[in-house]
């Protein structure tokens, strides 16, 4: 056995963690330009300080929880009876709660690239307790012969403590030989001592005050004495920052010049910036979140703080429940309990991106109310676990069969015959399936049109309060339109995400459905039917509410009350109209336009759903070429079962046919 082996081999006789765990031990390097940098003296400056402990916060208030694993090895649930839960979750040892436990341990990650904990055992060689270890006192060897590591750990001067693999939660970083992790500080020492340096050059130079430095001239050589009484006279008068810009009297002719070179001409701010960066860069954290917002926006932060979970956290995250379910839970629990970080809350984006995702979730089936109800940290509903199936779709290893089924009554038909049947049921199934892609936009739609109706509504309510409750129809007119130049800004703001989103789902489905190579880019299409939409809604309201008006005047009704009572009716009624009308509209707007960039040259009405009317069906396999109308204006669509006829007032192009149509057009 070696003299290391030897050595390592030997136990203390200390059996206390605590009695050492806030000791420790300082080492010093120094960077080239010339200032000192240890582990502990970079904390002192401040890029350092700063993004130390965010790594250390955000991980020590993430939730730390011990789960079950289900028999069927799918499902998870928390386990607070564990005896590792208390540990994790709540109060690793006597002097610590979990957040600080974490905090200090995330902060040695930070500062030495290692951290370390001695366990403590209870009576059945169970880990109760967490200590954890400076890692400055801690050298890492492996032993040789077994090849186990060993961690020797200076409890006193001179006074070693060895602790075996078993005894030791060891969580490296960044690593090289995959035992102990690289300091991070030792790593960007030079960046860091440079930032230390620009610290300490501030201040000096404020310390100094104005007389940072100079020369003062005398036409005659003074005396010693002289000379002497000059100099405390300058420094005791003039130095400090306390007795900055004040009067400079000199005797005898004497002349002051100043030889400092100013902060702005050395870039002293601009050199201060970029350390910070640097720093930032370093330990991956994005500018904003150390207070540089020099190129932060409100509209690229949320992402930036996704990408710090995602990118930063995450990595650190793993590293941490690797350890622990590795090195903590004893041989026959692992498999069957686990430790993991509950990061959801940080994914979190705006209230509005958030209830979209909860919307087609929900709609979709893989989350219940409770579920939904969970994640916002609200208390569950009654009834609220069931999850929702759509009606209208099926497995799809049961195409065949459906296929097979209406084709069933075709025997007697020829080989040709059958081929274009089911070709055509096919397309008929293709398109159905884009349909239910456009009906999952409703949601995202209504909730678009809902803010913009809720201002909208909002404001030509007190307008109305203002100018029709003085019976001023000249303002009145004038504040309408000012207003509608201005607000169609909004309405594009908020209808283009769902619009843009739905474009790119149509353009993949239509892309599928005639085999194209390339996705068709409808950005110009996208972008011009906004606009339409935009002139649409703009027109309709500003119908509405002059008709309102009129009516309510001609009637010698109050018109404020008139125009309140069709805002009311809006918030209630037009958002859910709009979506409804809008998914099938720009559906089959954004299909046709992808149709013609794939070089198809005719389309098909399919009417779709239950419920179809009978002018839908009166429409159902009409054929048109790509660039003509289904329906001329001034038309009439006779259908069998109705007594009247319907005239169209405008050409149709697509579908929707009328109010409530869930038709859709696909290639011949």
């Amino acid at each position: 056995m070696g003299l290391i082996t030897e050595l390592l081999e030997k136990r203390s006789t200390t059996s206390n963690p605590a009695d050492w765990f806030v000791k420790s031990l300082i080492g010093r390097a120094e960077s080239k330009s010339g200032v000192h940098v240890s582990e502990e003296s970079a904390l002192k400056y401040s890029a350092v300080y700063s993004c130390v402990r965010v790594l250390a916060e955000t991980v020590a208030s993430l939730p730390l929880k011990v789960y079950e694993r289900d028999d069927d090895g799918r499902s998870k649930y928390p386990d607070p009876n564990h005896y590792l839960y208390s540990a994790l979750h709540s109060k690793p040892n006597d002097h610590m709660t979990s957040f600080t436990f974490r905090e200090t341990m995330m902060t040695h990650l930070g500062l030495w690239g290692n951290a370390y904990a001695e366990k403590e055992f209870d009576g059945g060689g169970r880990v109760k307790k967490l200590w954890p270890i400076p890692p400055n006192k801690v050298e890492v060897v492996v032993n040789r012969e077994t090849r186990n590591k060993l961690y020797r750990v200076n409890v006193e001067q001179g006074e070693d403590k060895v602790l075996h693999s078993e005894e030791v939660l060891h969580i490296p970083g960044l690593s090289t030989d995959g035992l102990k992790g690289v300091s991070p500080i030792a790593m960007a020492r030079e960046a860091i001592g440079m930032g230390l340096a620009a610290e300490e050059f501030g201040a000096k130079f404020f310390s100094q005050g104005t007389n940072v430095g100079g020369v003062v001239t005398h036409e005659n050589q003074l005396s010693d004495k002289a000379f002497n009484r000059l100099r405390d006279s300058l420094e005791e008068k003039y130095e400090g920052l306390g007795k900055s810009h004040r009067l400079m009297l000199l005797e005898e002719g004497m002349q002051f010049e100043s030889v400092g070179i100013p902060p702005d001409d050395a870039q002293f701010l601009e050199t201060r910036e970029f350390q910070l960066r640097e720093i930032a860069r370093i330990y991956r954290i994005p500018p904003h979140m150390v207070a540089d917002l020099e190129r932060a926006t409100f509209s690229n932060i949320e992402h930036q703080s996704i990408d710090f979970v995602v990118h930063t956290i995450r990595p650190w995250l793993i590293r941490w429940e690797q350890a622990i379910n590795t090195e903590l839970f004893g041989a026959s629990d692992r498999g069957k309990h686990f430790a993991e970080f509950v990061v959801d809350g940080l994914l979190r984006g705006d209230i509005s991106s958030r209830y979209d995702a909860y919307a087609t979730a929900r709609q979709w089936g893989w989350m219940s109310i409770n579920d939904i109800r969970e994640k916002e940290n609200m208390n569950p509903v009654d009834a609220g676990d069931s999850y929702l199936v759509p009606t209208n779709m099926m497995p799809a290893d049961r195409v065949d069969e459906m296929l097979d089924s209406q084709l069933d009554d075709t025997d007697n038909e020829g080989e040709q015959d059958r081929q274009y049947r089911q070709r055509k049921l096919m397309q008929k199934r293709s398109a159905t399936q884009r349909s239910r892609i456009a009906s999952s936009f409703e949601s995202t739609i209504e909730d678009a049109a809902e803010r913009v109706i809720k201002r909208e509504t909002k404001n030509v309510k007190r307008a109305a309060r203002k100018h029709l409750g003085e019976r001023s129809l000249d303002t009145w007119e004038a504040w309408l339109a000012d207003y509608y130049r201005e607000f169609p800004d909004f309405i594009q703001r908020e209808m283009e995400p769902p619009l843009e989103g739905l474009a790119e789902a149509i353009a993949a489905a239509t892309a599928a459905e005639v085999d194209a190579d390339d996705i068709a880019d409808l950005e110009e299409f996208r972008q011009d039917y906004l606009d339409a939409y935009v002139d649409r809604h703009v027109d309709s309201s500003r119908g509405q509410i002059d008709y309102v008006v009129t009516e309510a005047l001609d009637d010698e009704e109050d018109p404020v009350e008139a125009i309140e009572q069709r805002m009311d009716e809006w918030e209630e009624r037009r958002p859910e109209k709009v979506a409804k009308n809008e998914s099938v509209q720009a559906g089959n707007a954004f299909a046709k336009a992808s149709f013609a960039a794939y070089g198809v040259t005719k389309l098909r009405w399919h009417a779709i759903g239950a419920d179809t009317c009978e002018f839908c069906q009166e429409m159902d396999g009409k054929v048109v070429g790509i660039e003509q109308d289904f329906l001329g204006r001034d038309e009439e669509l006779d259908a069998e079962d109705r007594d009247t006829d319907m005239k169209i007032y405008r050409p149709i192009g697509h579908p929707p046919l009328h109010q409530a149509c869930v038709c859709i057009v696909a290639p011949e």
